[in-house]
């Protein structure tokens, strides 16, 4: 049984290795077919390769002043990759200076922040619902994107329910009906 081949696996075996002279890996063959990271359809794009380089402010800097425009799809990926291994290398850079994008499984909320704020991209939503869902005012944004639903109380009270009222303050019975965001 042979090993799966991540085309990410192989491009970043080859771009941390920290020797300029290592050629790019040649077409690879796994259970899931030829791996080829400078083919067309390889999932390793030039704009994937320039976002590796978000958290490194100084070369970030070079790159966005030079490569973050359409014109980066039309380079050659052998000269981009080369590059960026010498940019790796000049500027000294390790591997935990590069942004690891956390797979996390689209949600209701995910669907709802992308219906809303369709400028964003998709892992700047998934870091959003992060924060919204680690936010203490979670309850009031859900019900603000109307996606909890809060259980309507009853208004007929049967003869059995009279027995257990109790007292209920003005502050809960509107908490209860509304959703209320405390400055």
């Amino acid at each position: 049984m042979t090993e799966i081949i991540s085309p990410f696996k192989i491009f970043n075996s080859w771009l941390w290795d920290g020797n300029i002279n290592n050629p790019i890996p040649r077409p690879q063959t796994g259970e899931n077919g030829t791996v080829d990271i400078l083919k067309y359809n390889s999932p390793i794009t030039p704009t994937y390769v320039i976002s590796l380089f978000l958290k490194h402010g100084p070369l970030n800097n070079y790159l966005n002043d030079h490569f973050n425009n359409m014109g980066v799809r039309y380079l050659d990926k052998k000269e981009l990759f080369l590059f960026v291994k010498k940019c790796v290398i000049d500027f000294n850079i390790r591997k935990s200076d590069t942004v690891f994008y956390q797979y996390k499984k689209e949600g209701k909320l995910y669907s709802k922040l992308r219906e809303k704020l369709p400028n964003l991209k998709n892992n700047d939503i998934i870091l959003l619902a992060e924060l919204i869902e680690k936010s203490s005012d979670k309850d009031s944004i859900y019900n603000s994107l109307d996606l909890d639903k809060p259980k309507k109380q009853k208004l007929r009270l049967t003869k059995k329910d009279e027995k257990e009222k109790e007292k209920i303050s003005l502050s809960d019975l509107l908490e209860g009906y509304f959703s209320i965001i405390k400055q």
